[in-house]
């Protein structure tokens, strides 16, 4: 094997990963005279150093570097006879099958390397899916998350809005919470502490914006943000109004934000028309390449507008 510290940088980053790779990797045995005793899993227990710890090698009397061929006596483990009660010698006895199992012969077989995934079958083939899914579980899923993630989105809205969805917006009450000194009262309306639910439901200037959407689309939204989110998932009958109050809420939730860190940062403010204009224009955007696809005769309109 090429040294670690040579080689390219792609190379280095793959060594690196070795030891999370490892678990994955198990031997099937064949002749035995590759497949390491102690640092290879061939018994489905995982390395046998890992079980026994360093002292395996010393107590045992076989080398570290030993071979699973190695270990074999006349068709039996080197251990087969000790009469020895120490702990480590008791739990090898337990781990090893027995060899006739294994059927070691150096005109068998070459040892083979296999890719193991949780409880499946050892197989040669690599799967990439699987081996994702077993290093990173996938979290339960919340039942906003259509609402968040829909096929229409705008990505950086549909990124603050997951923000707000798992309550991870550096809102004054949270800042305030780690400990600083700063004022509690809402950017926006300046009455009122300012907090998620406020901020972007509570607050007479975002409930402006957000409500001039849902007011001409004929429907009545719920007004706490996780039932809010919910709701979106299937808003009104109109597949096409549907996805518009969807485009109109995430785009709501990031220009509220962003018009609350402008007055934090920079003291310039804008009204709530002028909100409510910008997403007029970024909803009318996206709408046109789905007018080019169904004709002008089905493209989805901004409510409460006529042909």
């Amino acid at each position: 094997m090429a040294n670690v510290t040579s080689g390219s940088w792609i190379w280095k980053s793959i060594c690196k990963l070795r030891p999370l790779a490892r678990p994955f990797v198990v031997c099937k045995v064949g002749t035995g005279i590759t497949c390491s005793f102690w640092s290879d899993n061939w018994t489905g227990l995982g390395p046998l150093l890992e079980l026994t710890g360093d002292r395996g090698p010393m107590v045992s009397g076989l080398s570290r570097h030993a071979v699973v061929f190695d270990a074999v006596r006349e068709g039996n483990w080197w251990i087969s006879r000790s009469r020895s009660r120490n702990p480590i010698i008791l739990l090898l006895k337990e781990c090893l099958p027995p060899p006739s199992v294994l059927n070691l012969r150096e005109d068998g077989d070459d040892d083979m390397y296999l890719w193991k995934v949780g409880n499946d079958e050892a197989s040669s083939r690599f799967s990439t899916a699987l081996t994702w899914e077993a290093l990173n579980h996938p979290a339960p899923r919340v039942d906003w998350y259509a609402s968040v993630w829909c096929k229409s989105r705008i990505p950086k809205h549909a990124f603050i809005t997951w923000l707000l969805a798992i309550n991870r917006l550096h809102t004054r009450d949270r800042l305030i919470q780690w400990g600083l000194a700063i004022p509690s009262v809402c950017l926006l309306c300046d009455q009122e502490d300012e907090c998620k639910q406020h901020l972007f439901f509570d607050c007479s200037f975002s409930g402006e914006v957000w409500g001039y959407f849902h007011s001409r689309a004929a429907v009545v939204p719920p007004n706490l943000v996780h039932d809010a989110l919910v709701w979106l998932r299937n808003p009104c009958r109109d597949r096409n109004v549907a996805m518009i109050l969807r485009l109109a809420f995430q785009a709501s939730v990031y220009l509220l934000w962003k018009e609350r860190n402008s007055r934090l940062h920079t003291a310039i403010s804008r009204t709530p028309c002028a909100l409510i204009q910008e997403i007029k224009v970024i909803i009318r955007s996206r709408l046109k390449p789905l007018s080019r696809n169904e004709g002008p005769g089905h493209a989805p309109r901004l409510p409460g507008e006529t042909k």
